[in-house]
């Protein structure tokens, strides 16, 4: 049976663009071999955020933070793919962003690859043409 990479995602999907790029990326011929994926699929993770001062929720560390929101990613059913890296579509909030990426490596057990399409340009973030990060391998190499 071949394996499906899950792209995970929380306020928006890749378009057919980024989409394609993706999957060029971590799915096309010659890097199946890192990989072992024969398809993509993007699946939602729920959430429901907290709001800004909401019983000091905001007070929490990240980490504290990621513990809550592990059962979200357990929702869209990241535990199939404990043991294996999974695709992280970046979201606009980097701190979200950063959370989101802690509590998947928690999960499992590695840092995801990152759709990465948000990018800071003159203090703000910019949309720009999506890339991929293969976090795992960063933090590998420190």
């Amino acid at each position: 049976m071949a394996l499906i990479l899950p792209c995970y995602y929380l306020d928006e999907p890749l378009n057919e663009e980024e989409l394609h790029f993706v999957r060029q990326t971590l799915v096309g011929p010659w890097a199946r071999f890192k990989t072992g994926a024969a398809g993509l699929e993007q699946k939602r993770v729920p959430a429901v955020l907290p709001v800004p001062g909401a019983h000091g929720v905001y007070a929490k560390s990240r980490e504290q933070r990621a513990e809550c929101l592990r059962a979200n990613l357990r929702h869209a059913g990241i535990r199939a793919y404990n043991g294996r890296q999974v695709v992280w579509v970046m979201p606009r909030d980097t701190e979200w962003d950063a959370i989101f990426q802690f509590a998947i490596r928690e999960e499992t057990g590695y840092a995801p690859y990152v759709a990465q399409r948000w990018f800071p340009q003159d203090e703000a973030l910019v949309r720009g043409s999506v890339r991929v990060v293969d976090t795992q391998m960063l933090i590998s190499a420190l």
